[in-house]
């Protein structure tokens, strides 16, 4: 059984968002994967370097989103945004130098986050973006069916 499991709650409604998100899910579930499986810090280390990597790209995309359809609460996401980017980019250095561990109490912190900030962040913004969209009174103008 995976660390995460992907289910259709966790969609947001945009295929390219919906996609990274599934796509992070994928890097978690790896690195936790090779976490229980005792597998070497040299591979731990190049999956959360791909884990980081892709989470920036990630949080670009989905910033261009809310901000372009005017999402209100744009500021308070990108902060939780810049607030994990943060926290992960000290643990990576730590990792990268051996003063840190991955361990289970990280896993659990990335899995958490993820899924919180996707079912509960993502989708109040995705919601909030269709609304507005949909008071617009542009047929077929939801605001989230293109993708970014």
């Amino acid at each position: 059984m995976a660390f995460i499991e992907w289910n259709n709650s966790m969609s947001i409604g945009n295929p390219s968002i919906d996609r990274d998100h599934r796509l992070l899910v994928q890097y978690v579930n790896e690195m936790h994967a090779a976490l229980a499986a005792g597998q070497g810090k040299e591979i731990l280390g190049n999956i959360l370097a791909k884990l980081v990597k892709y989470t920036q790209e990630h949080f670009g995309r989905e910033e261009i989103l809310w901000k372009s359809g005017g999402y209100a609460d744009f500021d308070r996401h990108k902060k939780m945004h810049v607030d994990l980017l943060h926290t992960v980019g000290q643990f990576k250095s730590k990792y990268d130098s051996g003063t840190a561990l991955l361990s289970l109490e990280v896993m659990n912190y990335l899995r958490d986050w993820l899924t919180n900030h996707i079912l509960k962040a993502d989708k109040a913004a995705a919601a909030a973006i269709a609304g507005k969209a949909a008071g617009s009174g542009v047929p077929g103008s939801s605001g989230l069916s293109t993708g970014v």
